[in-house]
């Protein structure tokens, strides 16, 4: 059993219903109501206040051996800066008031001597070709990820933005979601005259660990291993790009509970990206050709959740406005004077 509680429905009515008595034509705030109205599930609140909010990376680099001319290090600056406060997320970080945790499960550098990296390397590296890492590994990386979340949940954090760091980290994300989408991959291009052949890596549903042995990454592991903690502990989990995109496609296969936190940010150009979308049947909420990592489409994501609930805190209802509700169109019957 997953343990993943669904989020409270009642609540969600009675937000829903809050949100629809607005003083705005009902609806017209589209996406923005319902992330109000999933946010007022999660926490059991019909009005949330503003969320406690931090953003996960996991960094790891893939496909280390072979001709591997840059040896780790353009990922290894790309996490000094990070820890220094100087990435593209850490600007919006500092605005939204969220800390950013910085987790090595897989670089190929070392990063000991970093002051702001949480150093828990599974492995220098995830390896080219199958299988990418031992299954120790992957077990020690989702335990990492697990308790990151366990932590989150301690410190009262109640959304967190997914992230990653890592050269060559697309070839792994390509990989666990070939695995996922075998079937449907296969089918797809039998329709438009070709045979796609795609290795039979094992069956993600019943053995995870397995499958992100043969085509994962450490950072994609450690993401799963987040994710699905932090739906167990009733946190909203925003994520971006193919990669973290990976995990959330892998945890909501394993365990379909996940849905119900999980909440899509930026839409991206890559093709792996735009089929987990597909797959998932999520719609990105935003586009801006981001093409940055680091979590920063996940940081936008979070912000957000800010403006969802100060749309429910700040706004007033007809009744509390003393405004006149709707006489006929869509919110005849549902706008009320006496929702306040």
């Amino acid at each position: 059993m997953s343990g993943i509680q669904a989020p409270d429905k009642e609540t969600m009515e009675a937000c829903r219903l809050y949100v629809d008595n607005l003083i705005k034509p009902i609806h017209s705030l589209g996406k923005l109501e319902d992330i109000a109205v999933r946010l007022a599930g999660i926490t059991g609140k019909i009005k949330p206040g503003k969320l406690n909010k931090a953003i996960v990376i996991m960094a790891g680099d893939t496909a280390v051996d072979g001709e591997n001319k840059t040896g780790g290090k353009t990922s290894l600056t790309e996490v000094q800066m990070v820890s220094r406060g100087l990435g593209t997320v850490s600007a919006v970080a500092r605005t939204l008031g969220a800390p950013v945790y910085l987790i090595d499960v897989g670089l190929e550098q070392n990063t000991n001597d970093i002051e702001g990296v949480l150093t828990n390397k599974v492995v220098y590296g995830t390896h080219r070709g199958n299988p990418a890492l031992d299954q120790d590994a992957v077990s020690a990386a989702i335990s990492i990820g697990m308790s990151v979340a366990r932590t989150l949940a301690v410190q009262g954090i109640q959304a967190v933005g997914l992230g990653n760091i890592g050269e060559r980290s697309l070839l792994s994300a390509l990989g666990v979601t070939a695995a996922i989408m075998k079937k449907e991959l296969q089918e797809n291009s039998l329709k438009d005259g070709f045979s796609l052949h795609i290795d039979d890596v094992g069956n993600m549903e019943n053995d995870p660990v397995g499958v992100l042995s043969h085509v994962g990454s450490a950072e994609i592991a450690g993401l799963f291993g987040l994710v699905v903690q932090a739906a167990r502990e009733k946190i909203a989990i925003v994520f971006d790009n193919a990669v973290t995109g990976a995990a959330v496609l892998a945890a909501i296969e394993v365990y379909p509970e996940v849905r119900d936190y999980v909440f899509p940010s930026a839409a991206y150009n890559e093709p792996v990206h735009q089929i987990q979308m597909k797959k998932l049947g999520m719609k990105p909420f935003f586009y801006y050709d981001f093409t940055v990592a680091e979590g920063f489409g996940s940081a936008m994501g979070l912000s957000l959740f800010d403006a969802a609930l100060d749309m429910v805190n700040e706004m007033k209802t007809f009744g509390q406005g003393g405004v006149d509700v709707a006489e006929d169109g869509p919110g005849k019957g549902r706008q009320r004077e006496d929702v306040q």
